[in-house]
């Protein structure tokens, strides 16, 4: 005959698993806080400051790079029209002349 197998029930696993003598429940370490003092503030304040002044410079800088490519596009595009009223006319002679 076949002998049955009893199966246990299987026991609960957890941290909050408080059914039986041998789990424990360890609480989270605290976290300390640090309180803002002086210090923070003071190089939060400078570190303000010194990019006001980045920006305060990096801005018009920028923006007359921007002129000068503005103003650099125009005169390339003034020169490209001139070559080609030069081209046309050079090919215009050569068809004359031949």
């Amino acid at each position: 005959m076949a002998t049955a197998k009893t199966a246990k029930p299987a026991a609960r696993q957890g941290a909050n698993n408080r059914s039986s003598p041998d789990s424990y429940y360890i609480p989270p370490p605290s976290v300390p806080r640090n309180s803002p003092d002086e210090n923070s503030e003071m190089g939060f304040l400078i570190a303000l400051i010194s990019m006001v002044i980045v920006f305060a410079l990096l801005l018009p800088l920028m923006g007359m790079l921007y002129l000068d490519v503005l103003e650099a596009k125009y005169e390339v595009k003034a020169q490209v029209e001139k070559l080609e009223k030069l081209r046309r006319e050079v090919e215009a002679k050569n068809r004359e002349g031949s």
